[in-house]
């Protein structure tokens, strides 16, 4: 069973550099085990569109961790460990995407992005490009992202765009390659997953992976694949900050498209005041994030609700930073 940890803490006004380095860390690392385990698995070969767009959106998750875009960090987290999810599951199909509006301000091409990938969608680059399409849409949705910001950072605007155009060109020449040669991919029936294969009753007891020593005995399968986003609250307060809705959309997406998937939602507060009451506002943080995904149509069996208050912290309390 895969699951998402969302973590709720205080925010506080001091900003510790040291310790947000150590928490994007922590969220890259657990996908990055997460793909290390679908590699091990042969993944890559039975689903090379989302397992490529796992690797691209942790990338993404990593350049905005560099920029220190905590919310857009473990956006694309979320996106990556979603994607992997997908690609474990056998779900070879397209992703939606939601296109960029032509009308902004900056020197974009958005029209030629727009009319770029709607072509690959609809000329089998699923198949005949798989992880250029994947990387492309990975980085139009990173741009996608920094556009809806009320002041984008214009370096990431550019490497985003850039990025995206560079794997659609490389994409369209493979598509129109397929398509001039009359390649199988292109005319002939599509790519059937080895998963689904094995529900069709196509491979034998004998080839099945598990059989045949595909599947290797590591820690990575034996402990359930996870990552952590974290949502901070005012002090004192359990109302959530509308920083954070993007971010929880994207935990809702995740959780509606892989159905196997549960979420466990931790609340904590800092050292201040009673135990009894930390405790009671560590769990209401909690409880208003699990109210949002309920509203948000994600069934509450699949929630796990804990607060812990005074019993536990993240960071060290004896400093204003560390609190």
């Amino acid at each position: 069973m895969r699951k998402l940890t969302l973590t709720l803490l205080t925010s506080t006004v001091l900003f510790a550099q040291d310790l947000s380095k150590v928490k994007f860390l922590e969220g890259i690392n657990q996908v990055q085990t997460s793909i290390e385990f679908a590699k091990i698995n042969e993944v890559d070969k039975k689903d090379p569109y989302h397992f490529e767009k796992a690797r691209a959106n942790r990338d993404i998750a990593n350049l905005l961790a560099s920029y220190m875009d905590e919310v857009g960090s473990r956006l694309f987290m979320v996106r990556s460990f979603s994607a992997v999810s997908k690609a474990n599951a056998g779900r070879y199909e397209l992703d939606d995407v939601s296109f960029i509006q032509s009308n902004n301000n900056l020197l974009l091409d958005v029209d030629l992005l727009n009319s770029s990938l709607e072509y690959l969608r609809q000329n089998r680059a699923l198949y005949c490009a798989p992880m250029e399409l994947a990387r492309a849409e990975a980085y139009y949705d990173a741009l996608a992202y920094e556009l809806s910001k009320n002041k984008p950072n214009l370096v990431l605007v550019e490497d985003f765009s850039q990025r995206a155009m560079k794997e659609l060109k490389v994409a369209i020449e493979k598509v129109d390659m397929a398509k001039q040669g009359n390649l199988e991919c292109y005319t002939g029936k599509p790519f059937v997953p080895e998963i689904a294969m094995l529900e069709e009753g196509r491979l034998t007891q004998a080839e099945r992976p598990e059989e045949t020593g595909k599947f290797m005995d590591s820690k990575l399968q034996r402990e359930p694949l996870m990552v952590t986003a974290r949502v901070h609250f005012d002090f004192n307060k359990h109302t959530i900050k509308k920083e954070y809705i993007p971010l929880l959309n994207e935990i809702v997406k995740a959780l509606k498209e892989n159905p196997n998937m549960r979420i466990r939602i931790e609340g904590f507060t800092d050292s201040i005041d009673s135990k009894a009451y930390n405790d009671k506002l560590a769990l209401r943080r909690a409880i208003a994030v699990r109210d949002y995904l309920i509203k948000a149509g994600i069934p509450k069996d699949r929630i796990e609700v804990a607060g812990f208050g005074k019993e536990r912290y993240i960071a060290e309390n004896k400093t204003e930073i560390g609190r």
